[in-house]
């Protein structure tokens, strides 16, 4: 029995773009798997996988933590349906993965902090606004979110412009079907999909198009997920 533990907000929303990784990876697999929900200040759930973030996974009795690694056992152990498919794919996934953490989820953010803490759990409310206070020195989560939203969602599209490129020509980042790398992405997307109003992209923009097909996948799996 596969078990994914994941990051819950307020009326079960499941935010997280590095478990969003992990659940669009399954899909592609095939594997069924039991969803066990934990707030920020539930870390005991997971301290049998010596870890203190989501995801984590538990196949059988074996922990595996951080979407990454989960992705390479995913394919050591179901090869059926590869994430990665070759030494170039994995080069070119983990590449999007560092894209994906240190551009886009970082320019991301700040346009969405004030929208997440108040979707976050009542009980978590504090843990959230202290870490997240102090790496942005302050607490006012809305204030600074509107302040960055004047130029960030600008920028943020500039940054995708690597992936609208590729999205021109092809359907999916991996090429003609969805692989990792769209799913590292397309986590990402879920991030502001499920607890805010905010529209990131035009219509006419080629991600725009792109991230409709990736909610369409797995029969909706992504599109089902309750949003803001």
């Amino acid at each position: 029995m596969i078990t994914l533990y994941d990051l819950a907000f307020e009326e079960d929303r499941r935010p997280s773009p590095f478990c969003w990784r992990t659940k669009f990876s399954l899909a592609h697999k095939g594997l069924d798997f039991t969803s066990v929900p934990m707030g920020f200040t539930e870390k005991e759930k997971i301290a049998f996988a010596d870890s203190k973030t989501v995801p984590v996974l538990k196949d059988g009795e074996k922990p595996i933590k951080d979407s990454w690694a989960i992705a390479v056992y995913l394919d050591e152990m179901y090869p059926e349906k590869l994430l990665l498919k070759s030494e170039m794919g994995r080069s070119y996934a983990r590449f999007i993965n560092g894209w994906a953490d240190t551009v886009i989820n970082a320019a991301l953010f700040p346009l969405i902090v004030g929208d997440l803490y108040d979707r976050v759990r009542p009980e978590d409310k504090p843990y959230f606004a202290e870490s997240r206070g102090a790496r942005l020195g302050t607490q006012d989560f809305t204030g600074f979110q509107a302040k960055a939203r004047e130029k960030g969602l600008a920028a943020l599209r500039t940054a995708l412009e690597p992936a609208r490129r590729a999205l021109r020509e092809q359907k999916f980042l991996s090429g003609a079907e969805a692989a990792y790398p769209d799913y590292i992405l397309a986590g990402t997307f879920m991030w502001p999909r499920t607890i805010s109003p905010l529209e990131l992209l035009e219509p006419d923009d080629p991600v725009h198009a792109w991230r409709e097909r990736m909610l369409d996948l797995f029969g909706g799996m992504a599109r089902k997920a309750k949003t803001a």
